[in-house]
């Protein structure tokens, strides 16, 4: 006999196997931006709780996968930052790079079980390193 599955909501390891097949899935960057050297995001976090997480910087050169989203680094929360779009304007900016913030759409355990917004402020900076033909 099988048994249902009784969560309502997925666990940070549904999330993170989710993640895991979501960025395999993915193409590689230099499929997706043949023009592409390099992608260079500079991570800060602000906010969202007593203690904000550390700066992150990524580098993704043309063998990696074009996956743009990144957990929001709250092990509690359930959101992240898709910075698909970001990625896109960056690349057809002529300065090639872009700035800006975003807020984390995802929800944190509080008190007695109960959900509570994220709050987590992202403030990003990619550049794209693009080679001289394009």
């Amino acid at each position: 006999m099988k048994l249902a599955n009784t969560r309502a909501t997925p666990t940070s390891q549904d999330r993170a196997a989710q993640l895991r097949r979501d960025q395999e899935a993915a193409p590689k960057l230099r499929t997706l931006f043949p023009m592409v050297e390099q992608l260079h995001f500079d991570l800060r976090f602000e906010g969202g709780g007593s203690s904000t997480p550390v700066p992150q910087s990524r580098i993704l050169h043309p063998p990696a996968r074009a996956h743009f989203t990144f957990p929001c680094p709250y092990s509690d929360c359930n959101g992240g930052f898709d910075l698909a779009a970001v990625v896109d304007t960056a690349i057809a900016s002529p300065s090639r790079r872009i700035e800006g913030v975003m807020e984390c759409p995802g929800m944190r355990g509080g008190d007695s079980g109960s959900k509570v917004p994220c709050g987590l402020h992202l403030h990003f900076t990619l550049m794209a390193v693009c080679s001289p033909s394009h």
